[in-house]
């Protein structure tokens, strides 16, 4: 019976070429094992990642071989090679163990039994002390460099306006770049917008230290950045991952230490603006007014439904002059010139009116609700339409942080807007796992039923348009010409697209 082998081979970032377990020599080893044992080698599989994550693209390859049956034995050089922490090694082992796969090791043999399992247990325990100990021995090292006036190694580069020099461990002004430093900050102190100086640079064809444009994210961590006043700090933010609760996946999340973990490294980077500037750009970035900016001052109901019928890209509520109500395409005043929509202003309240009376004089005649039950039926689209809309969904959560990161909106906005995102995935997802829509039982089922919800869009009124929308899973589009507007209506178990007409 032939025995299928999948070989891992790993070395860290770091380590690429560590005396005895390169890539080239794990694999070396691995295949003069297997041909010994008379195995099969199904596929050599490398990584270059820290043995101290589970979420590495090699590894993944070969649990999948795992899960699918596709081998009999995973093979690696050393047990630290297929993980540095005892409790990853033994989740992997269990799962091998669920699927009778062996795990085999070039340089250590464990017993499959009791004894064998804890001796495994003992070398994993090992192995993850020795990575805290690499951990804590280059923090430690990293930590005196800072103390000494020397930046530490990955932190002197690639700063705009400056010049690391290796030998010295400091930065050197970079006269040119430190020109448009002086002017971001003294434009911004004098109350231009984040954007506003993004767009300027660009218009001038000035680019960044990696001769790209410049975007606002990066003019906001410029301005929070004291290294320009001439502080330096060392050990400030500290790098952890936690579980995204939506994709299951761990994610980077940078977050700031305490002050007394803080280290100040003297002399280590020459001051482009004073400390008096620099306090004054501080203090307009955390206004509360400027921060208020943002804030809804008037309810708008199609908020989150509401698309650019020119652009595609989400439509939010503005109010001028105190009172009137307005529609307006985001990227039609957020983000760069170069990237804005030519939509103008569209009036809330006869957008909002024009709905609910489109949507209950379609309801009233559901002979239309009938043709669009015949139409929808001959062509499948919502499966494409429902990817579209997640894309979508997710680029507007990608802008609101943006927007937030940059101090353009304040918290209440954002946790309000992103509900409604969140709303309206939940409403995709169990679209996608609906039944394929059928017929109702008779024309008067439909008639019966289209009064029914005509009589309940009536009566709730522009007042309850979010529940309206939601009900009827409304996705609208609109520009000051007119509108267009899709939704279901639910029959028994199953949901009708329908088709609004466009008004104008």
């Amino acid at each position: 019976m032939i025995t299928r082998c999948v070989v891992y081979c790993r070395v860290s970032t770091d380590a690429q070429e560590r005396d005895g377990t390169s890539l080239d020599t794990q694999e070396r080893a691995c295949r003069e094992y297997a041909a010994d044992e008379g195995w099969t080698v199904v596929e050599m599989v490398r990584d270059t990642a820290s043995g101290f994550s589970l979420e590495r693209p090699g590894l993944d390859r070969v649990r999948e071989y795992a899960r699918t049956g596709k081998v009999d034995v995973v093979l690696a050089f050393a047990l630290d090679r297929l993980s540095r922490k005892q409790t990853h090694v033994a989740i992997l082992a269990e799962e091998m163990d669920d699927r009778a796969v062996r795990l085999n090791f070039v340089t250590e043999k464990f017993e499959d039994t009791a004894t064998g399992q804890l001796l495994r247990s003992v070398k994993a325990f090992a192995a993850e002390l020795e990575r805290e100990k690499i951990l804590e021995r280059t923090s430690r090292g990293k930590a005196e460099r800072a103390r000494s006036g020397r930046l530490p190694q990955a932190t002197g580069k690639g700063m705009y306006g400056y010049q690391y020099r290796p030998e010295t461990g400091k930065r050197e002004i970079e006269e040119d770049q430190a020109v448009v430093v002086r002017r971001i900050f003294a434009a911004f102190a004098g109350g231009a917008s984040i954007i506003g100086v993004a767009n300027q640079l660009n218009s001038e064809t000035i680019p960044t230290a990696q001769g790209k444009q410049w975007s606002p994210a990066t003019i906001f961590h410029m301005l929070r950045n004291e290294a320009y006043a001439g502080r330096t700090i060392y050990r400030r933010l500290k790098a952890t991952r936690v579980r995204d609760p939506q994709s299951g996946r761990k994610q980077r999340r940078i977050t700031e230490r305490p002050q007394d973990e803080w280290i100040e490294v003297p002399d280590a980077t020459p001051a482009l603006v004073t400390s008096e500037a620099f306090a004054a750009v501080q203090l307009r970035l955390d206004d509360p007014e400027r921060l208020r900016q943002g804030r809804r001052i008037a309810s708008y109901a199609l908020a989150g439904h509401l698309k650019c019928r020119k652009c595609g890209a989400s439509m939010v509520g503005q109010t001028l002059q105190g009172s009137y109500r307005y529609y307006r395409c985001r990227r039609a005043f957020a983000g760069l010139k170069t990237d804005r929509c030519a939509s103008r202003y569209v009036r809330a309240n006869d957008l909002e009116e024009a709905l609910l009376s489109e949507v209950a004089e379609l309801l009233a005649r559901p002979e239309r609700v009938l043709s669009e039950v015949t139409r929808t039926s001959e062509v499948d689209v919502e499966e494409n339409a429902n990817a579209d809309r997640m894309a979508s969904i997710e680029r507007q959560r990608v802008r609101l942080l943006k927007l937030y990161q940059f101090g353009e909106i304040d918290d209440p906005y954002l946790q309000r807007e992103l509900r409604a995102l969140d709303a309206n995935r939940s409403r995709l997802t169990a679209r996608e796992s609906r039944p394929t829509p059928t017929m109702p039982a008779s024309e008067g089922d439909v008639q019966a039923l289209c009064e029914r919800v005509r009589q309940w869009v009536v009566e709730r009124g522009p007042s309850e348009l979010p529940l309206i929308c939601e009900a009827l899973q409304l996705t609208i589009s609109a520009d000051t010409e007119g509108a267009d507007a899709s939704g279901s209506v639910p029959f028994t178990h199953h949901w009708t697209n329908i088709g609004i007409t466009t008004w104008t």
